[in-house]
């Protein structure tokens, strides 16, 4: 981040990270459950079937095709991840219960 946008920014911070535990999980969580499968099928679309990322009526037919279904599928992880119970103090809540 230094390189592209310079010093002295406070683009990151640095020290631990006890405080954003749950938020890693997330990430953890949407990269095994949502992303990976989707960065594989299109990674398997270049190798396979010759989709070409920078052309631009390449990614609008994909954007046609898959856009619907991964929204769909982005939802229902929302949904779901939203839903799960909370480790720790109150272990009956869940992230939606937090929220209000």
């Amino acid at each position: 981040m230094i390189k592209y946008r310079g010093p002295n920014r406070g683009s990151f911070l640095w020290g631990t990270s006890t405080r954003n535990t749950r938020i890693e999980r997330l990430w953890v969580e949407v990269g095994s459950q949502f992303a990976r499968r989707w960065r594989g099928f299109f990674l398997r679309l270049e190798r396979l079937h010759k989709f070409d990322p920078n052309n631009p009526h390449h990614l609008w037919l994909l954007h046609y095709l898959f856009l619907g279904e991964i929204n769909k599928e982005c939802e229902e992880f929302r949904e779901h991840w939203n839903h799960h119970p909370i480790s720790g103090k109150g272990h009956d809540e869940t992230p939606a219960v937090c929220i209000t």
